[in-house]
């Protein structure tokens, strides 16, 4: 199958060839174009990167050369050359590149200071900011700045597997989505190995549906995967009594292997705009507020997507919620270039109140459980599908033919299914209440 879509890739590259000569010339002049930074080469940077490139001055700034698919990165763990199938380097035919780690604006704040992997430092102007700067997780799930090459990743991930390979037990702390996948990777991968996840509340995947929470768990339970859940680590966040072999539990209890991964959460990496932004800007956890528009409070010029913002939907930090954002964000720009009315988030892109919940998680690489709304689908069918997604994501991602069509066809499709067939239930009570007011 992977063949088929490979062969489909190289004849659609043939048949782009006009198109990409048409766009050279019919494009902006790029003596017109407004300068666009963004920060961040993740799905909210690059999905900004393909619809701006034709007609703004789009610079990319990220401290590494690579883009990884980070819903794929679990896998590594007992596959670390599956690292090669999920990365890529980072567009640059149509947009510039700069490797350099940002560390905040210009008092003026107009220009981007960067710091390059050399140690220099230099500014990169701007008509236009986006950050999309995504977050710190704990571990190797994400790559430090260390990890500026493809190499570096590499030699991470090989250390990572030897470590796990010769662990006889496995503690994960956090039942979360990433807790839960990273379990169904090591328990097929190692059926021998005792694992045992903990968590502080008394299910597993609490922001996910019931028949996905129920059917993962099921499904760690018959692999004789040992949760132990309502269970609170002993200490004050962030200094919980977690180390290398453990942690100790607030009832005394000591839970012990050889190896240890916190899967508890992530952080917002917006710390480099701590001090270029008022504190305003930023909520108590660090993460940048945005308004409907998703520009940051009192910036009219600054966007925030993705991992680094937060918004009043409160809705699920996905890669497919911020290239929703991305969306928005490029729709806003080309508003403002227009002198048009800017658009509100969701509504103007997804046609409701809500974004689609839509996810799908591995448990190992033959299992799975796709949710969309309140469409739940479990088992081979969603690990295909999340197979597929993974493929043509990484093929947009490295700008394949085959990969862009296909998630133009998946956004149209997912996006009218979300507010028609598999409307979302707070959307239809929010249009059922809104009808009855009306008639009253």
């Amino acid at each position: 199958f992977e063949g088929l879509l490979r062969i489909v890739d190289g004849l659609l590259r043939i048949l782009e060839l006009p198109s990409m000569a048409y766009h050279s010339f019919a494009g902006t002049p790029m003596k017109d174009r407004k300068r666009v930074v963004i920060v961040g080469a993740s799905f909210a940077g690059l999905a900004c990167q393909r619809d701006l490139c034709k007609n703004f001055d789009v610079t990319i700034v990220d401290f590494k050369r690579y883009f990884e698919y980070t819903p794929g990165i679990l896998r590594t763990f007992v596959e670390p050359k599956h690292l090669k199938a999920i990365s890529g380097a980072i567009p640059s035919y149509w947009n510039k590149f700069v490797q350099g780690e940002a560390v905040g604006l210009n008092p003026d704040r107009t220009a981007l200071k960067i710091r390059s992997v050399g140690g220099g430092s230099r500014e990169i102007p701007f008509d236009y900011l986006l950050v999309g700067s995504g977050s710190h997780y704990a571990g190797s799930i994400k790559a430090s700045r260390r990890e500026d090459t493809l190499a570096d990743r590499q030699a991470t991930w090989d250390t990572e597997h030897e470590k796990l390979r010769r662990a006889n037990s496995v503690l994960i702390i956090g039942g979360g989505a990433v807790g839960v996948e990273l379990a169904g990777e090591i328990l097929t991968k190692f059926p021998d190995k005792k694992v045992t996840i903990t968590d502080m509340l008394p299910e597993l995947l609490h922001t996910f549906q019931p028949k996905t929470r129920a059917y993962a768990t099921d499904w760690l339970r018959r692999r004789r995967c040992n949760l132990v859940l309502n269970a609170v680590i002993d200490g004050k966040f962030p200094d919980l009594k977690i180390d290398s072999h453990g942690c100790t539990l607030r009832d005394g209890r000591r839970l012990e292997a050889d190896i240890v991964y916190r899967c508890m959460g992530f952080r917002p990496a917006t710390e480099w705009l701590k001090g270029s932004l008022p504190e305003d800007c930023f909520d108590r956890r660090g993460f940048l507020i945005a308004n409907d528009f998703l520009q940051v409070k009192g910036f009219g010029n600054i966007f925030a997507m993705g991992d680094a913002m937060t918004h009043s939907s409160n809705e699920m930090k996905l890669g497919h919620t911020a290239e929703l954002n991305a969306h928005l964000v490029v729709e806003n720009l080309k508003c403002l270039e227009a002198k048009a009315q800017l658009r509100r988030y969701p509504m103007a892109v997804v046609g409701a109140q809500t974004t689609p919940v839509l996810y799908c998680l591995s448990l190992g690489k033959y299992d799975a459980s796709l949710g969309f709304n309140w469409l739940v689908i479990n088992g081979s069918l969603a690990a295909f599908m999340k197979w597929v997604l993974e493929w043509s994501k990484v093929a947009q991602a490295r700008e394949a033919p085959v990969g862009v069509l296909a998630w133009k066809f998946g956004d149209c499709v997912s996006l009218f299914m979300g507010r028609t067939l598999l409307k979302n239930k707070v959307d239809s009570s929010s249009s059922l209440e809104a009808n009855k007011n009306h008639t009253a």
